[in-house]
């Protein structure tokens, strides 16, 4: 369902960036905490576009092992979406949970 190379918004990237500096975590492992604190947030993506052109990386190294996770979180949050949106979907989830996480000035403040 998602594309095999993703980027991600100039917004997200900086603020992974941010996060990266704070903690040391990676810009991908950002991105994927990023969306799950979106999700756990109760974000809704509402359609409005998203430009994603920021650090392509091919769908594993940006999902992991959590791919069928991150797809089928979004097949349920949207059901009704064209297969294209769920890729915005997925980078509008991104850029909303890098802000949550960016203020995160070590690993244990991120954790707790």
């Amino acid at each position: 369902m998602l594309p095999h190379k993703m980027k991600i918004s100039d917004k997200a990237f900086n603020a992974l960036k941010r996060l990266q500096n704070n903690t040391g975590l990676t810009v991908n492992v950002g991105a994927r905490l990023a969306f799950f604190a979106s999700i756990e947030r109760g974000y809704v993506w509402s359609g409005e576009e998203i430009e994603l052109k920021q650090r392509e990386l091919d769908k594993y190294t940006w999902l992991g092992d959590y791919g069928d996770l991150v797809e089928m979180l979004l097949k349920q949050k949207y059901p009704s979406l064209e297969v294209k949106d769920y890729y915005k979907a997925w980078g509008s989830h991104v850029d909303d949970g890098a802000f949550i996480l960016e203020s995160k000035i070590s690993l244990s403040n991120l954790l707790g």
